[in-house]
């Protein structure tokens, strides 16, 4: 039997994601020293395959191969993809998903775009408010989220508001502070419905809405619902991994001590 670990990190990006650097090994061997499991959750995106600096089908078994050596010296480490859902080519996604499952320990769906422009990226997002409205881009944005979830493709769902990243820059942005919180939760208690987890993000702690997803008052208000959370630093490099940890572990504990703790099939223990 596996001894349990102090915690679970199941977000971490290494060289296989277009915007990290960082070997498995490294984070492997800084989370052996805690005691931590870690989850590497590299970025697939179907509708990006034609950039070299993406993951794509190709590199999939380069990057299990990697995977398999760490896994050999740290035990405690897991593989995942942190899938981009998109409406428009749910079945392209579904077809990977079923291809590939067996191969990674859980996916877990993500909306990073709307209308191919990423909302996790300010310029991006600047562009997208010019062209269609704060109000609408929220809307667009939580109603792909809603279609990740409905999918039933996934074993957990990443930072699931995670539009609100920098809507602290925008002009009329308090005034949707109603419906940011109003979709929040109805999409975390359709997750309780369809047993999908919600991960607790801490990357937005880092950006200008100074807040993990979903905020904590969300989750307060979730776990008498019995909803089932994980936690994931969403860290891009070792320094970032390492400047989480503490907060990761408090809210690996709260989250414990509410027996609110979820992890994907693949790793549950007994």
């Amino acid at each position: 039997m596996p001894q349990q670990p102090v915690a679970y990190d199941l977000h971490l990006h290494t060289e296989f994601s277009p915007d990290s650097t960082t070997p498995m090994a490294v984070y492997a061997e800084a989370a052996n020293q805690l005691a931590l499991h870690i989850g590497f959750l590299d970025h697939f995106e179907l509708a990006f395959l034609d950039r070299t600096d993406f993951l794509n089908y190709d590199m999939v078994p380069q990057l299990l191969e990697a995977f398999d050596c760490v896994h050999t010296d740290y035990p405690q480490t897991s593989i995942g993809l942190e899938v981009d859902f998109y409406s428009d080519l749910k079945s392209k996604v579904a077809e990977f998903c079923d291809d590939y499952r067996s191969d990674f320990d859980y996916f877990i769906g993500v909306v990073h775009t709307v209308d191919r422009y990423a909302v996790t990226v300010l310029e991006e997002m600047e562009n997208l408010v010019a062209q269609l409205g704060l109000r609408e881009v929220l809307e667009r944005y939580f109603n792909e989220v809603e279609g990740a979830i409905q999918s039933r493709l996934f074993s957990g769902i990443a930072h699931i508001d995670s539009v609100m990243r920098f809507v602290p820059l925008f002009p009329g942005s308090t005034e949707l502070t109603s419906l940011w919180y109003t979709r929040t939760k109805e999409l975390c208690v359709l997750c309780q419905k369809l047993g999908v987890l919600i991960e607790v993000n801490l990357r937005g702690l880092n950006h200008p809405w100074k807040q993990i997803h979903p905020a904590p008052s969300l989750i307060n208000e979730l776990i008498p619902g019995r909803a089932k959370f994980y936690v994931g630093s969403d860290s891009h490099s070792l320094s970032e991994f390492q400047t989480a940890i503490p907060t990761l572990m408090q809210m690996h504990a709260f989250l414990v001590e509410h027996d609110s703790l979820g992890l994907p099939e693949a790793l549950q223990i007994g």
